[in-house]
């Protein structure tokens, strides 16, 4: 026990309180990075609240004993990502995230007494703005939305009134929306507000792009434009890469389709007769008969027959019948009146580039690299009419087909099964940072033990005690190193005369002479007076 306290009064107090000290610090930095590892991280519960609802949020969680934290501006909630569904839930059945929207509720406290209609119209739109926007909130992909509608007032004495209108803002979280989920957003939105059109609802996102104008009709918009060349190229592509990848074998070709598509939408009516085509429509007939019975005179005019008053001359009657008939018929011509829509996203003209590797031959021992060769020019025409008949080329309207043989670098086609392999490190976002940062805090862990834990240990091992020396040469060896004031900041243990002077020979270079030498040669006097003196008695004695 006397010379554990004797080794730690030569080691320092001081000395000893920094080392433990930091060791402290460490482990409980070790700790702490072990605790933070095994703890499930933060996600997301809510961001872009409104600042009065993010307060009735917290008090909520506090209330629910749910650990949260707020960053931002406080508009933004983090709770551990095990209690997010709990936390969602609880807020939701107490009906606090509304997002800043005010729906149907606003007429639950207000009295209609006293307002104009004005105030009560205005309301109305309030109320319907704010449940599209919730409305629009729950479809997948959207994290914030914001509708205006603009209905506007009928004139007196106006005939026609003017078609509302409707604006929408919506936040998207990853990629752009589709140009289903822009109609759709659309369809939701013309549905609720009466005598609104979907072509009359324009739809931007946070990001300042415009995804459907107002004046856009039916059919394309600026955001499902480039969608549809893009579906139909990718369609395409699969569709080719499959019969070729099924010929040449898989991951031996290389597919390109380039699609112009035709954007624009019209409308075509066509009326047409046949002339042989007729129908009996209506027939009507039309007769007349007529019969004259005046009669004819028998014999010349005389002078007696015009003396008045004589005879009439002598006449034989003459019948006579005039028949007419008129028969009118009235035929149909049929004819044939067609409308002829056709939407955007007809192809106008196709380019597919095909790149098929060479044939490969694998070694006859199955252990050498297998030979590749090159198609015959019979196997690439047979390729390329299958690709012409599966997309359905046709050079009058300007397609083009290209079907070449290249030998592809073989490095990692060899290895053989890396689309497979694919699937293994197939990470969601949340697990690449989740793995970021346990690399980081295993770094910073190593670094603690390595330049800071490691180091002490050395020194508290180096200088943590001197084990005596028996008899008096040892402890005429120590007494000397002490005088000589040679010692550095570690006590190392002194095996020989010769360590003890590399100790001496370092200590004078490094000039490290401190006050603790003296106190220990003092200390040492005190303890062993019959000693100290045999030793002075011998270097008075050698000199």
């Amino acid at each position: 026990m006397g010379g554990f306290s004797a080794a730690l009064q030569r080691f320092g107090i001081g000395r000893l309180t920094v080392v433990l000290g930091v060791a402290a610090g460490v482990a409980a930095v070790l700790v702490a990075v072990m605790l933070r590892i095994g703890q499930a991280p933060d996600a997301l519960l809510y961001s872009n609240l409104d600042l009065r609802e993010a307060s009735e949020i917290s008090s909520a969680l506090d209330g629910a004993g749910i650990k949260y934290e707020s960053k931002g501006d406080g508009s933004t909630i983090f709770v551990n990502r095990d209690d997010v569904g709990t936390a969602r839930l609880m807020l939701a059945g107490k009906g606090l995230v509304t997002s800043g929207s005010v729906g149907y509720e606003l007429f639950d406290n207000q009295s209609v007494l006293g307002q104009t209609e004005f105030q009560q119209n205005l309301n109305e739109q309030r109320a319907l703005q704010g449940e599209l926007s919730r409305t629009i909130m729950s479809m997948r992909g959207i994290t914030s939305a914001r509708v205006q509608i603009a209905m506007p007032r009928r004139e007196l004495f106006q005939s026609d009134g003017v078609e509302p209108t409707a604006a929408v803002v919506v936040g998207v979280s990853g990629r752009a929306l589709s140009a289903g989920q822009v109609d759709a957003i659309r369809n939701v939105v013309a549905s609720s507000v009466p005598n609104l059109k979907p072509e009359k609802v324009t739809l931007t996102d946070t990001a300042n792009r415009t995804l459907a104008a107002g004046s856009s009709a039916d059919g394309f918009s600026s955001a499902s434009a480039q969608d549809a060349k893009n579906t139909t190229e990718a369609q395409l592509q699969a569709r080719i890469k499959d019969i070729v990848e099924g010929v040449v074998g898989v991951g031996a070709a290389r597919v390109q389709v380039t699609a112009d598509i035709d954007h624009s939408r019209s409308t075509t009516q066509e009326l047409r007769y046949d002339p042989d085509g007729q129908v009996v429509r209506s027939t009507s007939t039309n007769g007349t008969e007529s019969t004259d019975t005046t009669g004819a005179s028998d014999g010349g005019a005389t002078a007696a027959n015009n003396i008045p008053g004589g005879q009439a001359p002598t006449t034989t009657p003459v019948g006579s019948t005039d028949t007419a008939n008129t028969e009118t018929t009235n035929y149909e011509i049929s004819n044939t009146t067609t409308t002829t829509v056709k939407e955007a996203g007809e192809v106008k003209k196709l380019a597919v580039s095909v790149v098929v590797d060479d044939k490969r031959t694998p070694a006859a021992d199955g252990n050498g690299p297998a030979t590749y060769t090159a198609r015959t020019p019979e196997q690439i025409e047979q390729i390329k009419s299958l690709v012409a008949a599966a997309v359905g080329i046709d050079e009058a309207r300007g397609d083009k087909l290209e079907v070449l043989n290249v030998g592809f670098t073989h490095d990692v086609a060899d290895m053989g099964g890396t689309e497979a392999g694919s699937s293994l490190f197939d990470f969601t976002k949340n697990d690449i940072m989740r793995g970021v940062e346990l690399l980081v805090l295993l770094i910073t862990g190593l670094l603690l033990i390595f330049f800071v834990l490691r180091p002490l240990l050395k020194t508290a091992g180096g200088g943590g005690g001197m084990p005596a020396l028996a008899g008096p040469a040892g402890s005429a060896a120590v007494l000397q190193a002490s005088l000589a004031g040679g010692q550095g900041g570690d006590m190392a243990q002194l095996t020989g005369p010769s360590e003890m002077e590399k100790r001496l020979d370092m200590a004078r270079v490094e000039g490290q002479v401190k006050a603790s030498s003296v106190k220990m040669v003092a200390d040492f006097v005190d303890k062993n007076p019959d000693e100290s003196t045999a030793i002075l008695r011998t270097w008075v004695h050698e000199g």
